[in-house]
Order: structure tokens, then sequence, then C-alpha cells
């Protein structure tokens, strides 16, 4: 294991120990004498536990890398989660109190204790029943060349399914479904991120993506997830094996898949491009993309559509060339906690990526960033409900 990894599982266990302490001193200061050692026991039973949940589950024997299914440590993050963010209030509120003497400590100590109940409590409604919310975000755009007869078309777009992660249900992708067949599009784009890591999250799921399809031009690209990257395989075989299942099931499911290539769509005698590259992203994520393969023999001045999984290619490359009308992303899952709500959007996302979510533009070339359906790493979604986008295109008459 690299030194970094051991440093930071080390850091991890270090700052947890802490706020665990922090906490039950805090729960202590509040509850009555005599149940303060029933208190303590099972406070520290239950951190004791975590702190060997997480020994086992990303140090060993069972770290994401060595396991073929990832539902176990997605139930472990989802009850760490809980756990972590109810004893950082109580922990805030010990340091806090530091500063008041007599009645106004217990005071810090009950408001410490009541965020920490409201905080997890937004926690565990974003895992048991957030994750499974759904909202199909409108957009229109316009562009003073697009072809006449592709003024109004329509487009739909998701992202980011990560399959291993639905933990058996399906109810948010038959919602999916429900809601397509209610806006009708012209076409569908997929933009990446199909699976977790392994072609076995596929199982199941061919029925639901094909009435998804059914009856409509269908287009899909790969993200960082879909090359099998998360994992140590037996051998270079085995994961070109499943890299080679996952790419079968775009086609299965109904997409033509487009790795580093474009299609040409027609209505009337006009035409537009749709162009899919494959993964590009800061280090760790891989540069798979090749934007000159796949625009290659597109004529000058033609309106062009990206899908290009994370908005960073965007943001370093397509922006500065200004030849691309519209890329479309997604990767961010705006962190899955956040503010959607009144046109108000917010998240965490906010501190480490220029381009989280949402509509961005640079000159006459536009970057949309959809937050996608899924979860990865922690199964929750609060107040960043699964998207669906639905893009108008119009078109600018100039005199």
């Amino acid at each position: 294991m690299r030194t970094f990894q051991l440093f930071s599982i080390a850091l991890f266990l270090v700052f947890y120990s802490v706020i665990s302490f922090g906490a039950i001193k805090s729960i202590l200061r509040i509850i009555s004498p005599i149940y303060k050692r029933r208190m303590f026991l099972i406070l520290v039973a239950i951190s004791i536990s975590m702190i060997l949940g997480f020994i086992l589950l990303y140090v060993w024997p069972l770290t994401t890398r060595n396991i073929k299914g990832y539902t176990i440590h997605l139930i472990y993050n989802a009850i760490l989660s809980i756990d972590f963010v109810f004893k950082i209030s109580l922990t805030f509120s010990l340091l806090i109190a530091l500063f008041f003497k007599g009645d106004w400590k217990m005071v810090i100590y009950y408001i410490g204790f009541i965020l920490s109940v409201g905080i997890s409590g937004s926690v565990i409604y974003g895992t048991l029943f957030g994750r499974k919310n759904l909202t199909v975000n409108k957009v229109e755009l316009q562009f003073n060349n697009l072809p006449h007869d592709f003024n109004g078309f329509k487009i739909l777009q998701f992202s980011d399914t990560h399959l291993g992660g639905f933990m058996g249900s399906k109810q948010l992708m038959n919602n999916v479904s429900k809601e397509i067949d209610k806006i009708n599009p012209d076409i569908i784009l997929f933009t990446g991120d199909l699976v977790n890591n392994f072609s076995t999250e596929l199982e199941g799921w061919e029925n639901v993506f094909k009435e998804i399809t059914k009856n409509r031009d269908s287009y899909s690209i790969l993200g960082n997830h879909d090359y099998g990257n998360y994992s140590n395989w037996k051998n270079d075989i085995t994961k070109t094996i499943n890299f080679n299942e996952i790419v079968e099931a775009h086609k299965t499911f109904g997409f033509e898949l487009l790795n580093n290539k474009h299609v040409t769509l027609h209505s009337g005698t006009d035409s537009i491009f749709i162009v899919g590259v494959e993964n590009w992203g800061h280090p760790p994520f891989p540069q798979y993309a090749n934007l000159d393969s796949a625009i290659h023999g597109i004529p000058e001045n033609a309106f062009e559509i990206l899908l290009s999984h994370d908005p960073a290619h965007w943001d370093e490359v397509i922006k500065k060339r200004g030849d691309i009308d519209l890329t479309i992303s997604g990767h961010t899952h705006g962190f899955q906690w956040g503010i959607k709500k009144a046109g108000i959007t917010f998240s965490l996302s906010y501190f480490v990526r220029n381009n989280w979510g949402g509509l961005y533009k640079e000159n006459n070339s536009f970057l949309f960033v959809n937050t996608g359906l899924g979860t990865v790493g922690i199964p929750w979604r609060i107040n960043m409900p699964g998207e669906i986008t639905v893009f108008t295109l119009k078109r600018i008459e100039i005199d």
C-alpha cells in the first residue's frame, strides 16, 4: 500500500477518533447521571465498531479494489456518514462551550445536539428516499447557426446511472422511462458511467433500458467508471473481457456508442452532428478522448453537439477551440449534496470544480453539466435529486 494511502487512512482514523471523543463528552454533558455509564458504553461500542468496519473494508482484506461488488461498502458508507455528521456538530458544540460559562454552556450543548439530529436526519432521508427522487430540467438554448429544420429540436440527456449503486431498486429508472414517454424527445443522449466498475452490474437492466431507448435514436459515451480501472484484476484479459461486456451492453440497451466518432442527423435538407469522445479528465481520471478523430470529416462551420463525460474537458480544451456549439457532460453528481430549489443552485462541488452543474457559456460555446441519476461512494442524494435534462434548440434569426 502506498505511503499516501497509509497516511490518508491514519489521518481519517485519528480525525474520527477525535470527533467520537468530542461527541461522547458533549452528549454526556446533557443526559441524566443515571444513564451516563450506559450511554458511554453504547457510544464507545458504536465508535469502535465503525473503526473496525473501516479497517475491514478499506485496509484489509475487503478493500474496494479486491472485491467484485460494492453493496456492503455502500451500506457501510451510509452508516458511517450518518454517524460522522452526527458527531461533528456535537464536537463543535463542545469546543464552542469552552468560551462560555454557567448555563450558557448547557445551551451550547443542546444546540449542538439539535443540529446533530437535524443534519443526520437529512442524511438518513437522502439515503432512504432522496436517492430515488427525480427532477426534469428543461433548458432552451438559442443559436444563430442552428439549421432551420432543427428549430425546436428536442434532446433528452441523462447520465451517471452507476447501476451497481442502485442496490436492486429499479424505481428511479422506471420513473425516468415514464418521463421520457411524456417528453417524447427527438433523440436521447447518455453521457457515461453506466456502471460503477463491473459488467455484472448490468444484469437485470436490459428491459428497463430498452424501454427508454425504444423507437428513438439514442447515443452514448463511456465515463471513467466504465473502464474497470477501480479494481485489481487477475490479469489484463479479465479486465478486457469486463470492458468489452460493458461496451456491448450499450448496444444491447439500445444505444449507439460514440467512442471518438460522430454521427450525422438529418432533418429535411439540413443536418447537425452528434460527436462523442471517450473519457477525458484530470489525473487520476483517464484521458482517452481523441476529439480530432471524433470530428474528422465534419464540414467546417457545421452545428456540433459533443458528448464528453467530464466537464473538465470543456474547461481545459473545448471552450478554447470555439468550434463546438454545445457540450453536454456529467461526472460531478453535484457531490450528491447541495441546493437546487427556487432557482438557487449550490453544491460543495463549487469549491473544487469550475463547472459542477447546470449551464455555462464561453463566447459561442455552451456547456451543460447534468448531475446524474445514480450515486457513487455514498448512496445518498440530499437536495440534489437525480436529473434528466431536456434541451430545446432554437434558431435565432438575424436580420
